[in-house]
């Protein structure tokens, strides 16, 4: 209407305006079906006249509507009540809880039957493993921790020197007991150069010290072999330097113990100062020193100065320093404790090792430092020389300073004992492949067995302390004094004597053999323990040895026993032996001989000799089991 109604007003401007009367015409106003839903909707149309036509609505189909029914018809258009459904499943009780002792899988409606386990049995207690009573049993917390009140940071290791119980937190600060050891070898060195020099450093040692003024080493006596020996701790017949050329060595199987120390403790500081490059360069290498850095060679007073500054800088585990100032002059003027040059040498010699113990002391940790110090030598000497078998080159000092045991070594030690020595002291267990010769010394208090009746007085009687040696080498005896070439061999040489030879039933590995000529030892008993019952009288004593040689030769061995009073007196004397070729019906083998007699009211102490006598060629005079027992008669 809105539209007609400006039509009209645009027409009567327009007739006012043209100056026409005329009314309007109305066929021009369109009419039809105006809803766009009809069949015959006029778009164009102005006004509905009426005229709309509808399409005729779809038939109804009655039928089930509900998908869920078993006879839905999806064509249907209007539900008629007809659905039908399946009937629901017949209810099955049980218990359905699945962590129930009883759950049934199968039922459908719980019913209250479920059966569970009982929590277990509760057990207070303090359940903080930080607090310093936790009960780790305990399973509800009751309230009672206790706890430090703050961190105590300090050292909690037990073993450490510093440890403090209070600490609860390690901040490294623990320190440690470390082990340390210095061999010295002092080349030419006599037992009495000591007495008659001017020693303080070696006297400031001694009350520290396990040593021995007796101390045996190769028979040989000379430089070559005697630091193999005291360096590798096995015998030259293993380490197989026999004289000063080092030519044919076998450090490789039997080495300069770095190397055993190497392999056991990797991590230890191991360093060398020698002044003879010939025998080191033979026994040492870089693969056995830390570095080889530290490996000099030198005269005395540089290696001395050298040993002093690493030892105030480095870790110094382990060390060797060779001195050879002694056995110079000793060459030079004569080895002789009156000789004022070689009593010179002593001296300085100690002032060299006054410097280096100086050195130990004022170590910047010496405090927790435990320092073993090894004094001995290669041989002693006489005139200007040495290198023979006699008991002036063969027997040197040897002292363990820092030794576990202070005190005379009895018997006098070897000095292979210096090696298996000084492993002990760092730790070091000596392994049985390793084949040292030498024992651990310094640990144990030891003497001279206390003399008592219904045993054995004689010590080593059977040769059986230390190894023994193949004929051609001169072990000395422990327990005895062997002036010259008595020695212990070892049964089954080929052309010597055989355990399958007559002999003793109960024989060990080593016998006492002659050597190489007319040789004696002895050893001298002390009867101090048995005195005031020798005093009563009616004590008799068994000597008893088994004693022989080799087919018919006469090479003899025998045996005396010479009684003593206080004063050194002889009381009495006896022996056995010895036994000839002809007493052993020219047969390989030692024989039983035994002497029963009297022991005089005064004895102080008795003396039991071994005499060897050569017939001709090598000594084969034997004897084994040598056995001195005083009884009540």
């Amino acid at each position: 209407m809105r539209r007609l109604s400006y039509l009209v007003v645009l027409l009567l401007l327009s007739g006012s305006l043209a100056g026409c009367t005329s009314p309007p015409d109305d066929t021009e106003t369109a009419s039809g079906c105006t809803y766009p839903d009809a069949l015959n909707f006029n778009e164009t149309a102005v006004t509905d006249d009426g005229s709309c036509e509808y399409h005729e609505p779809l038939e109804e189909t009655p039928g089930c509507t509900y998908e869920g029914a078993t006879n839905f018809d999806e064509g249907a258009t209007v539900d008629d009540g007809s659905c039908e459904f399946l009937q629901p499943p017949e209810e099955k009780p049980g218990c359905t809880y699945s962590n129930a002792l009883n759950f049934d899988e199968n039922a459908s409606v719980d019913d209250g039957s479920c059966e569970f386990l009982q929590p277990p049995e509760e057990k207070p207690g303090c359940t903080y493993s930080n607090a310093l009573n936790f009960d780790e049993n305990a399973s509800v917390d009751d309230g009672s921790c206790e706890f430090r009140p703050y961190l105590v940071f300090g050292c909690n290791d037990t073993t450490a020197l510093n440890f403090d119980a209070n600490a609860t937190y390690n901040d490294g600060s623990c320190e440690y007991i470390t082990q340390h050891v210095l061999m010295v070898l002092i080349d030419g060195w006599r037992p009495d150069s000591v007495a008659a020099g001017q020693t303080p450093t070696i006297d400031m040692m001694m009350p520290d010290s396990a040593y021995s003024m007796a101390a045996r080493v190769e028979d040989t006596t000379i430089s070559g072999s005697g630091h193999s020996s005291y360096l590798t701790g096995v015998h030259r017949d293993k380490h197989n330097v026999h004289s000063n050329n080092f030519e044919g060595h076998n450090y490789d199987q039997y080495p300069y113990w770095f190397r055993l120390l190497r392999d056991s403790a990797p991590d230890t500081h191991r360093s060398a100062y020698h002044n003879w490059p010939t025998m080191s360069d033979a026994a040492l290498d870089e693969s056995v020193c830390s570095g080889c850095g530290d490996y000099f060679q030198d005269y005395d007073q540089n290696i001395v100065n050298r040993l002093v500054a690493d030892l105030a800088t480095k870790e110094m585990n382990a060390a060797t320093l060779v001195l050879d100032l002694m056995d110079a002059r000793g060459h030079g003027s004569g080895f002789n404790s009156s000789n004022p040059q070689y009593i010179a040498g002593m001296n300085q010699t100690d002032i060299w090792l006054g410097e280096v113990m100086d050195a130990i002391f004022a170590r910047p940790n010496y405090v927790n430092e435990e320092w073993m110090v090894i004094l001995s030598s290669d041989h002693a000497g006489t005139g200007y020389g040495h290198g023979y078998n006699i008991p002036e080159h063969r027997n040197v000092p040897l002292i363990i300073w820092g030794a576990e045991s202070p005190g005379e070594i009895w018997p006098p030690p070897d000095a292979v004992d210096a090696v298996p020595t000084a492993l002990h002291h760092l730790g070091v267990d000596i392994d049985p492949a390793w084949s040292l010769d030498g024992r651990v010394i310094g640990i144990y208090p030891t003497a001279s067995p206390i003399a008592a009746l219904g045993v054995n007085l004689i010590f080593n009687g059977d040769g059986e302390f230390e190894r023994g040696m193949t004929p051609g080498i001169d072990a000395s005896v422990p327990g005895w004094v062997d002036n010259e070439g008595m020695t212990t061999w070892i049964y089954n040489v080929p052309t010597y004597l055989q355990t399958t030879d007559p002999g003793p039933a109960n024989r060990g590995s080593n016998y006492f053999g002659g050597g190489t000529g007319d040789s004696t030892m002895y050893q001298e008993i002390y009867l101090t323990g048995i005195e005031a019952e020798i005093g009563w009288g009616n004590i008799s004593y068994s000597l008893t040895a088994f004693l022989g040689g080799y087919s018919s030769q006469n090479d003899r061995m025998e045996v005396l026993v010479e009684f003593f009073d206080s004063s050194g007196n002889l009381l009495l004397s006896g022996g056995i032996g010895p036994v000839y070729a002809a007493d052993r019906n020219d047969t390989t083998g030692i024989f039983f001989r035994e002497e029963i007699g009297e022991v005089p009211p005064s004895s102080a102490y008795v003396r039991v000799t071994l005499n060897a006598y050569l017939s001709y060629g090598y000594n084969d005079a034997y004897a084994d089991n040598v056995s001195l027992i005083l009884s009540t008669q």
